[in-house]
């Protein structure tokens, strides 16, 4: 499928995470606007990107899942690592979950452990996790099993479930006991105010509450510092894609069409990238003959993180131009700043700006790689 002297970084990334990932399974990838993968039985990894995934079948390997909405009801005998607004695991999974979304909701079991990051995470009463459950979000609420500890920060939580180990947070505005609720172990966290527990739950160990101070209102100073810190990314931003432009002309029209064209295949085959890449790298660490390719590659996956804003703003305003009938009228840098500043603003916004950096990084990636890809086929 690949001409043997057109193969790329991007490309041998793949080659050597299939081979490390998935040495004697076949891969299967599914992509589209509306997924369903029904039930059955396939031999992963499997690999998905779109707007409405659902996933019905048995998987032997580990899922990697981009998208608006994914729902996992089919068992699991790997891992998940998952990125979206909303993800539904609903099935077992043998492994460890990891999943970046605005909303995710656990009704199935983990037979590891589970990694959660949104603005909203809930381990449902029926759900369970046999380790450890690690916890980012504004509303954290657990009415399952967790085998080991419970840890995490946040806004709200509310426990009304067990947790056979610890319960640690380490920053909570609001905590909350319900009368279900069973901590095996201790509770241990760090609030403005104290824990709210009803009557009939129990904690087994000590409980410590560690005091915080409402953080203070930000400096004046602090303010100007980081004005002028994001107008001097802006700048850059700007000088980067003049530069580019100067030297390859067409690249960012190229770019842009592939975000534009496959936008669930870039944030599917970024997310892979940009989870995968590091591990590729310190695996050719370790070989004396793999130092230069893993040296090469770490530099390349960090100027892709730094150009992510750049590639996905100049997307942004590409779309922005041709919506607003600007091409051929305005220069192409105009609806490039326009873009960036928009990205620059809807990344700086509380619990969910994260998550837009996180798409827009993934996206880019996946955009980059796809257009060497297609380009080295012609």
């Amino acid at each position: 499928m690949f001409k043997g002297k057109k193969w790329t970084v991007p490309a041998f990334i793949f080659l050597i995470m299939f081979i490390l990932t998935a040495p004697a399974v076949a891969l299967e990838v599914v992509n589209g606007d509306s997924v369903l993968v029904p039930a059955g039985v396939i031999e992963g990894p499997l690999f998905t990107a779109g707007n409405d995934i659902v996933i019905d079948a048995d998987v032997e390997g580990d899922i990697f899942a981009a998208g608006q909405t994914i729902t996992i009801n089919g068992r699991v005998n790997g891992d998940v690592l998952a990125a979206a607004q909303t993800i539904r695991i609903n099935g077992p999974v043998s492994g460890n979950a990891r999943c970046a979304a605005q909303d995710i909701d656990l009704r199935g079991e983990l037979g590891q452990s589970l990694t959660a990051a949104g603005s909203e995470v809930r381990l449902l009463e029926d759900s369970r996790v046999h380790r450890d459950a690690l916890v980012f979000a504004g509303q954290i609420n657990t009415a399952g099993t967790v085998g080991r500890q419970l840890m995490g920060a946040g806004g709200t939580a509310r426990l009304n479930g067990a947790v056979d180990g610890d319960v640690k947070f380490w920053g909570i505005e609001n905590l909350s006991l319900g009368p279900a609720a069973v901590i095996g172990g201790n509770l241990a966290y760090g609030s403005p105010r104290e824990a709210t527990i009803a009557p009939g739950a129990k904690v087994a160990g000590t409980t410590v509450w560690e005091r915080q101070e409402p953080k203070a209102p930000p400096q004046p100073e602090r303010k100007g510092f980081s004005f002028i810190g994001a107008l001097l990314w802006f700048a850059a931003g700007v000088l980067v894609w003049c530069i580019i432009t100067l030297i390859f002309p067409g690249l960012w029209s190229r770019l842009s069409q592939t975000m534009r064209q496959a936008p669930g295949y870039s944030l599917g085959w970024g997310l892979v990238l940009l989870l995968m890449s590091p591990l590729v790298g310190i695996v050719l660490l370790i070989t004396v003959i793999g130092i230069p390719l893993a040296l090469a590659l770490l530099v390349i996956y960090g100027a892709l993180i730094y150009a992510a804003h750049i590639i996905t703003g100049d997307a942004i305003g590409r779309l922005l131009a041709a919506r607003f009938g600007w091409e051929g009228r305005v220069n192409a840098i105009f609806p490039f700043m326009l873009g960036l500043v928009l990205l620059q603003i809807l990344t700086s916004i509380p619990i969910l700006g994260w998550l837009a950096g996180l798409v827009a990084v993934c996206l880019a990636m996946g955009t980059v790689f796809l257009t060497i890809y297609r380009w080295r086929q012609v």
